[in-house]
């Protein structure tokens, strides 16, 4: 009895593991701005349900060429992956949420836009993400 307890957790995490990995939207997504990082998204998909969380980098210039200053790590709210579009939520620094959303261009790659609290309320430009293997 003991052996089938320890056969059906192994099946149930295999099959877990083969489930993330076929999904189109589980992974860490990397967003550069030039060679430097600027979002950094990681996603899990555990039987349909999506989680992870998104690292924010403050980039500065100081005439040397850009550099990351800083970050800030936000977990995922309302994530949903609907056709080829992965949306999702996180809380402002005033405790808002901020909606974002990534475009799938590509098997492993995608396009994410949204509002950010250092841009104020003006949409930033459109980062391309790539899915890491």
């Amino acid at each position: 009895m003991k052996r089938l307890k320890h056969l059906l957790l192994i099946a149930t995490l295999v099959g877990g593991t083969a489930a993330a990995a076929n999904s189109p939207i589980a992974g860490t997504w990397q967003g550069k701005t030039g060679d430097v990082p600027a979002v950094t998204l990681t996603v899990k998909d555990e039987g349909g349900k999506l989680s992870g969380t998104a690292v924010f980098y403050k980039i500065l210039d100081d005439g040397s060429g850009p550099k990351v200053a800083g970050k800030d790590t936000s977990a995922l709210i309302n994530a949903k992956f609907e056709g080829k579009i992965f949306s999702f939520e996180i809380k402002g620094s005033g405790g808002e949420l901020v909606d974002f959303r990534m475009e799938l261009t590509g098997k492993n790659e995608g396009r994410l836009t949204g509002k950010t609290t250092q841009t104020g309320d003006t949409e930033p430009p459109a980062v391309k993400m790539i899915r890491e293997q």
